[in-house]
């Protein structure tokens, strides 16, 4: 299980490291940012399902084990939790400096559509549910499968927001973009 939290580890250190190269204002052309009040109630969502992920709490109802801690298990969660995580590198890699933690837009933007954008609109997110299920897999309590529902709640509030954003700032092409490429999972409009 100790693997599962390395692997996060891992992609947060990369996470942290890239985060120098992202959208930022030009003197003619200043980014628009959501506020920090608009991020707060799907950061708590956030935090909240990852710490019932982490922390065994102690409510008897939530800390059923599904199935066992070892063997088929745990090699499908951590193969599923590193597919995830490689995804969203693959796509944070993509966006280069397109990329902002907030919800953020400027006219030197450009609309991403190759790579893993060519197959889902938000792979950062694809990726990131797809590891938070390979985790929830690998530690194998109900409370864990309730911090993934967390954490999916929390990213279909910033993707909601992050489209309206992204079809203001580009227009039609993020329209007919959106209309041709599914936002989560590949195959589902």
């Amino acid at each position: 299980m100790k693997v599962c939290w390395i692997l996060w580890a891992v992609w947060y250190a990369y996470w942290l490291v890239s985060a120098r190269h992202r959208v930022r204002s030009t003197e003619g052309s200043p980014v628009k940012q959501e506020s920090l009040a608009g991020r707060l109630g799907y950061q708590a969502l956030l935090v909240g399902g990852f710490a019932l992920m982490i922390w065994r709490w102690p409510l008897s109802q939530l800390q059923v084990r599904l199935w066992p801690s070892a063997g088929w298990w745990l090699a499908v969660g951590l193969t599923i939790e590193s597919a995830g995580l490689a995804f969203a590198i693959w796509a944070r890699r993509t966006l280069g400096k397109n990329w902002s933690a907030r919800i953020t837009t400027g006219s030197v933007q450009e609309l991403i559509i190759r790579g893993p954008y060519q197959f889902v609109r938000h792979p950062i997110y694809s990726g990131l549910l797809l590891a938070v299920l390979g985790t929830a897999i690998v530690v194998g309590h109900i409370e864990a499968f309730v911090g993934l529902l967390m954490i999916y709640t929390a990213i279909a509030i910033k993707i909601r927001r992050e489209e309206a954003a992204l079809r203001q700032h580009f227009g039609t092409a993020y329209e007919e973009y959106a209309r041709n490429v599914p936002a989560l999972v590949p195959g589902l409009g």
